[in-house]
């Protein structure tokens, strides 16, 4: 059973929905719920209100209307994002010493935004100085400056109202996904975005009394041979080992982009973040292993439940 109740201008309603339901929840966004409705009765709400979906009495979304748009017809077409759709917002944060799980507390506290679970990000960034930037990218930067030096994967989401940080591997689920439970998948190769094979980083600093001009490089001769110089290149600051960035960015990106996108049959416990395990031949070869959900929508049918994972790691980035 699938429920849906708005907090509109009025009061909280259960509305006439038409066609289906989407929830969609990607790693390092904001979750995102599309619906249609009918323009029926005193039905009023507007943006900012709150929005609810429960399916078989599990919570599934809780957010808040963003846009609205309304056909001849009565129909009202309606997107909504949970809280994680407020670190758009940029600001300046200067910190020091402070765990990413830290700063993503005094973030929230300071954007009122309610959290959940915040796990222990254990490592300590020394300093970071975020100009102008939004939430997001500084909340993501100090994930990767923890992912560097720790080798800890984290994954951030709102979990019906509550941002809650978790370790990955305490979101792995036991669903296998086979030839007998799919229902259809897409294999995509490209080397035409997020592929570098080549990183080059610069920390330069110009006063009246300094002059630093640093490069620190990395490359893969293998593929720069076959494929060409695909660059990639930015700034540092003094805090960050040059060195060892270069590296991790290489080995990061230098893997051709292998994307699997699987339709299969609704788990309502899987999004962005979770692991399933995979045994499926997909042409080029067999995958029979554990990989991580990078996106995941949820389409809800009248009766029919389905979803489509985009699933990364493991062989599809060797």
């Amino acid at each position: 059973m699938t429920e849906l109740l708005i907090e509109g201008v009025k009061g909280i309603f259960s509305p006439t929905l038409c066609e289906e339901i989407t929830l969609y929840t990607e790693r390092w966004s904001m979750g995102e719920l599309k619906f249609k409705v009918l323009k029926e009765g005193s039905i009023d709400f507007k943006e900012g209100n709150a929005v609810s979906l429960k399916v078989n009495n599990k919570n599934m979304f809780y957010g808040y209307v963003f846009s609205k748009s309304r056909t001849k017809e009565g129909i009202i077409s309606v997107t909504c994002y949970d809280q994680l759709r407020y670190l758009k917002n940029k600001d300046t944060y200067t910190y020091t010493n402070k765990k990413a799980s830290e700063v993503i507390k005094m973030i929230c506290d300071d954007y009122n935004i309610k959290t959940g679970i915040i796990e222990d990000t254990l490592y300590t960034i020394p300093m970071r100085i975020e100009d102008n930037s939004s939430l997001f990218d500084i909340i993501y930067t100090a994930m990767e400056i923890t992912m560097l030096n720790s080798g800890n994967d984290f994954v951030l989401y709102d979990d019906y109202g509550k941002i809650n940080l978790r370790n990955t591997n305490n979101l792995k689920t036991n669903l296998l996904i086979d030839k007998e439970s799919v229902i259809d998948f897409v294999y995509k190769t490209t080397i035409d975005k997020n592929v570098y094979n080549k990183i080059k980083l610069l920390h330069k600093k110009d006063t009246k009394y300094i002059h630093i001009h640093n490069e620190y490089m990395a490359q893969d001769d293998k593929s720069i041979k076959e494929w060409g110089i695909l660059q990639y290149f930015s700034h540092i600051d003094e805090e960050t080992d040059g060195n060892t960035t270069a590296k991790y960015l290489l080995n990061k990106y230098k893997h051709k982009n292998r994307r699997l996108i699987i339709t299969t049959f609704d788990n309502l416990y899987i999004r962005a973040g979770a692991s399933v395990y995979v045994n499926l031949d997909i042409g080029d070869f067999i995958i029979n292993e554990e990989m991580k959900v990078y996106s995941c929508k949820h389409i809800f049918r009248d009766k029919e439940h389905i979803m489509e994972l985009d699933v990364r790691g493991g062989i599809l980035n060797e």
